[in-house]
C-alpha cells in the first residue's frame, strides 16, 4: 500500500520561508550586533568628558522626551538614549514590516501564493508557519543585539545588568514582531504589499509618539496606556527590568491580530 507523501519543496512553509530569508537574517544581525558594540566602545568618550554631564540639562524638554534623553554620562541613560530609545526598535520594526508586509501579499505579488495553497495545506497553516519564521527571524536578530550588548559593555565598565538588558531586548523584541504581525495581516486580507507595510509604519510612528510626548501633551497622556511602545519601552525596562504586566499587552496584541488574520485570510478571495 503506497504512502501519499507531501512534496519536499513544501515539507515546511515555515523552513521554506525562513530559507528564502536567512541572508536578510544573517546581514541584520551583523549590523545589530556591530551597533550594540559600536556604540558600547564610544561611552568611554563621552563619560569622560564633564561638560557633557550637564549637556542633556540644555536641551528642550520636547526633545529630551521623544528620544528618552537623560544622563549621557551613565551606562543605563547613555544606552536608552542611543540605542533603546529609538535606534534598535526602528531597525527591529522595519525589518519586521518589511518581511512581514511581503509574507502574504508578496506571494501574491509574484503569482506564487497559488502553488503554495495548490498543496495539501490549510490556509491558517500556511499563515501561522509564515509568522512563526518572521517570529523566530525577529528574534534571532534581537539576539544578536544582545551578544554584541554582553561582548561590550563588560568592556567599557557600562554597569548595567544582565537583567535589565535581557529586559530592554525582549521588549524590542516583542515590540518589532507586533508590527510585523500588523502588516502581515494587513497583507493577508488586501493581498497589497505596500497597504500593508505602509499601515503598520504608521502605527509604529503613533505609538513612538504618544508614549514619548505624553508628558508634554496633556491629551496623550490620557491614551498612552493605549500604545504598545509605552507598555514595551516607555516604563524603561533597561533600568527596571521586566514586567510581564506591560509585556503582556504587545504580546496579546501580536496574538489577537493574528488571529484576526487568520480568519480574514481564510474568507479572502485571493488575486491568483
Amino acid at each position: 500500500m503506497s504512502v501519499r507523501r507531501r512534496p519536499a519543496s513544501l515539507h515546511s512553509v515555515f523552513e521554506r520561508t525562513f530559507h528564502e530569508h536567512r541572508r536578510s537574517i544573517l546581514a541584520w544581525s551583523a549590523g545589530l550586533f556591530g551597533l550594540a558594540v559600536i556604540m558600547a566602545a564610544l561611552y568611554p568618550t563621552i563619560r569622560s568628558n564633564p561638560q557633557l554631564a550637564t549637556l542633556h540639562e540644555t536641551y528642550p524638554k520636547a526633545l529630551r522626551s521623544l528620544f528618552g534623553i537623560t544622563d549621557l554620562t551613565t551606562g543605563i541613560g547613555f544606552m536608552r538614549a542611543e540605542v533603546f530609545s529609538l535606534v534598535a526598535p526602528l531597525l527591529l520594526i522595519v525589518l519586521a514590516v518589511l518581511w512581514g508586509g511581503d509574507l502574504i501579499a508578496g506571494e501574491e505579488d509574484r503569482g506564487t501564493i497559488d502553488i503554495l495553497l495548490a498543496n495539501p495545506i490549510s490556509r491558517g497553516r500556511v499563515l501561522l508557519e509564515k509568522w512563526a519564521a518572521l517570529a523566530a527571524g525577529v528574534t534571532l536578530t534581537g539576539a544578536a543585539l544582545a551578544a554584541g550588548l554582553a561582548v561590550a559593555i563588560p568592556l567599557v565598565d557600562l554597569h548595567i545588568g544582565v537583567a535589565g538588558v535581557a529586559a530592554a531586548v525582549v521588549s524590542v523584541v516583542l515590540l518589532a514582531l507586533l508590527f510585523g504581525t500588523i502588516a502581515l495581516a494587513v497583507g493577508a486580507a488586501t493581498g497589497r504589499r505596500g497597504l500593508a507595510r505602509g499601515s503598520a509604519v504608521v502605527l509604529a510612528v503613533a505609538a513612538y509618539l504618544v508614549s514619548s510626548l505624553a508628558d508634554l501633551v496633556g491629551w496623550m497622556k490620557v491614551v498612552r496606556p493605549a500604545s504598545p511602545w509605552y507598555h514595551a519601552l516607555g516604563v524603561d525596562p533597561l533600568a527596571n527590568g521586566f514586567s510581564p504586566t506591560h509585556l503582556l499587552v504587545p504580546f496579546g496584541l501580536t496574538v489577537i491580530v493574528m488571529a484576526v488574520a487568520v480568519h480574514t485570510f481564510n474568507r479572502r478571495d485571493l488575486a491568483v
